[in-house]
Formats: structure tokens, C-alpha cells, sequence
């Protein structure tokens, strides 16, 4: 058995608001751009990856991006012909949409972007990370970077409840970094229908490369939200509130993961989730699962088009522009944005 796990949720809430249904639909279809171009640099791995942290990091950024750099920007977000006001303001709704407080599902984003002390970041800059993201905005004292990665590690820590501790780390370069910006997601969730703890026992599960291996596995029997669709079975397994929801892929005999994510895409997608799913009695069995992932997304981004912002890991292109961030001639350093 192999399976794919994608989370999704809230896409009847976008699509009431024309301008959150644009984002939306952005958002979704560099996932999938994202998603591909990663599974091509890392084949046989699981992959664990947050392109709508991805995004919204790098269209913080794309508000102090002009020209060549914007465009190429805009072209791999899929939000070329968004303007920027419409770009942030969805922004801003769709992070009020997906966070939650509720006891049984916890969804907090933060953004933050922290800068060199002494450097003049330009105020529209940073009122529009502020005004539509949210964003934490602090200078650090980047010529001590122990100092300031500590700082930001407890501020991913601080996000995510612990989980991420030690993001920063060898991050910072005293001469060259002027700007990190950062976005930090945390989910947790219990499921509408909870697996019984009784019934989880060893099974042998068929990963798409290597040897079968025996996992622990949960199962559960009851009537699903069911999609039989070409090449892959899948199930929409439900948070509790409902609008949250974990779908499972599961490749049809003789096909793979990767056959299967190459017939995806950010339209299929939607078609597929929307009105694709039925209730349908059946069984569900799922291995017991951690996954932890660290990705360098320059290469990937570069190679879907994102070049001219990356072309140097030391300092900016000379074709870069990044002028509504700080003035030209203080813009050193922006390749080593993480994204």
C-alpha cells in the first residue's frame, strides 16, 4: 500500500470572495508546481512541505520586489494580473480564515521578518508586512549571529509550540544578510472520527521504493467521503468543525506516488476535492506516521523560475531589484533571504 497525504480545507469559504478565490487558486496551483519540482530533486524520499508558508514568505517579500524580480515572482506564485493591494488584503482574509483557537483544532499562522540594525528599511515596506501579514518587525544585531539566531529560533518556537526549535541556525552571515522574513504554521487537530487505539496492530505496508516493511497501522470501518478517480482511490477524513480535513491518496496498483502527482495539478485539484467526493461504506487503513523535512528552496524556486532574486548566495544580482525594500545601494545581501 502507498499513500499520499495532502491537507486541505476552507475552499467553500474562499470561494464566497472573489479575490480570496483568486488567491486561492494560486496558492493551490504553485503547491502543486512546488510540490512536483521537489519530488523530482528528492526522488523516493517522503516529503513533508508547507507551500502555503512558502508563499506567503516569499509575497511578503514580492512587496519590495520591482521589475525583472517582481515578474518572475509573480510568474511562479501564480499571481501575475493580482494586483499588489488585492494580493495583500486577500492575504490578510484568508490568515484571519484559517486561524483557529478552538480547544479541538489549533491553526495559528505568524509571520516576522527581522532586519540589520542600522539598515533604513523603507516604511511602505514594512507597514504593508505589518498591515496585511502581521508580521513581527524587529532590527537584530546581525554582526552577532549567535545572538540573533537564538532570538529568532524562539520565535518559531514560541509559534509552534516547541516543534520548530532551530530554524536560524547557521543562518545568519555577520556581513552579508540584511533581511530574514519568516512565516510559521501550527495545526493541530482531532479527527471528527478518531481511529481506535485498539485496533492499530503491525501490518506490512508497500513503500514506493524499497523493501515492505512492518508498521504499525490504524484502521477504521464506516461510511467515508469516498473519490474512485483514474489511477487512485482517495478519502476526505475530517477534522473536528469539519471544515478542516486530511485527504488520503492511494495509487492504484502498478502506479506510484509520483504517477499520481504528475496528473495533479492546482484545477485538478479543485474539481476533485470540491464536488469529486461520495459516502461510501469501506475500510481505511493508515501506518502510524512522524514526518520531519528541512528544504533549501533557492535551488527549487530557481528552477521553477524564481532566478533573479536567488542568481547569488553571497550577494544580490546586479539584475535584482528589490528597491521598494531599502534603497539601492543598501541592498547587499537579499540572496540570503530564506524562504
Amino acid at each position: 500500500m502507498v499513500a499520499v497525504v495532502l491537507t486541505a480545507g476552507l475552499q467553500n469559504n474562499f470561494a464566497a470572495d472573489p479575490d480570496l478565490s483568486k488567491l486561492a487558486a494560486a496558492n493551490n496551483t504553485f503547491a502543486f508546481k512546488l510540490l512536483k519540482q521537489i519530488a523530482d530533486e528528492n526522488k523516493g524520499a517522503s516529503i513533508f512541505v508547507s507551500p502555503y508558508s512558502a508563499a506567503t514568505a516569499l509575497q511578503m517579500a514580492a512587496n519590495g520586489a520591482a521589475g525583472q524580480t517582481k515578474t518572475e515572482m509573480q510568474q511562479v506564485l501564480e499571481t501575475s494580473g493580482i494586483s499588489t493591494a488585492v494580493l495583500n488584503a486577500a492575504s490578510k482574509a484568508a490568515a484571519a480564515l484559517l486561524d483557529s483557537q478552538d480547544t479541538n483544532l489549533v491553526l495559528t499562522t505568524a509571520n516576522a521578518l527581522w532586519y540589520r540594525e542600522g539598515v533604513i528599511v523603507k516604511p511602505g515596506f514594512l507597514e504593508a508586512n505589518r498591515s496585511y501579514f502581521s508580521a513581527t518587525i524587529k532590527a537584530l544585531d546581525f554582526g552577532k549571529p549567535q545572538a540573533a539566531e537564538a532570538e529568532i529560533n524562539q520565535w518559531a518556537s514560541d509559534q509552534t509550540h516547541g516543534r520548530i526549535t532551530g530554524i536560524a541556525n547557521g543562518m545568519i552571515d555577520p556581513r552579508y544578510t540584511d533581511l530574514i522574513l519568516a512565516n510559521a504554521i501550527y495545526f493541530k487537530g482531532k479527527w471528527l472520527d478518531p481511529f481506535d487505539a485498539k485496533l492499530t496492530k503491525e501490518r506490512l505496508f508497500h513503500p514506493a521504493t524499497g523493501a515492505v516493511k512492518n508498521l504499525p497501522m490504524m484502521e477504521m470501518s464506516k461510511t467515508f467521503t469516498y473519490r474512485k478517480g483514474s489511477g487512485y482511490q482517495a478519502v476526505r477524513l475530517p477534522y473536528m468543525g469539519y471544515d478542516l480535513a486530511m485527504y488520503v491518496f492511494l495509487p492504484d496498483p502498478g502506479s506510484s506516488p509520483a504517477q499520481l502527482l504528475q496528473i495533479m495539478n492546482g484545477d485538478k485539484w479543485r474539481r476533485v476535492t470540491m464536488p469529486g467526493f461520495s459516502d461510501r461504506p469501506g475500510l481505511v487503513v493508515l501506518p502510524k506516521f512522524k514526518l520531519e523535512n528541512t528544504l533549501n528552496l533557492k535551488p527549487t524556486l530557481k528552477a521553477l523560475g524564481m532566478k533573479t532574486a536567488f542568481n547569488n548566495l553571497k550577494m544580490v544580482s546586479p539584475d535584482a531589484d528589490f528597491s521598494w525594500i531599502m534603497h539601492l545601494t543598501e541592498v547587499k545581501s537579499f540572496g540570503r533571504l530564506e524562504p
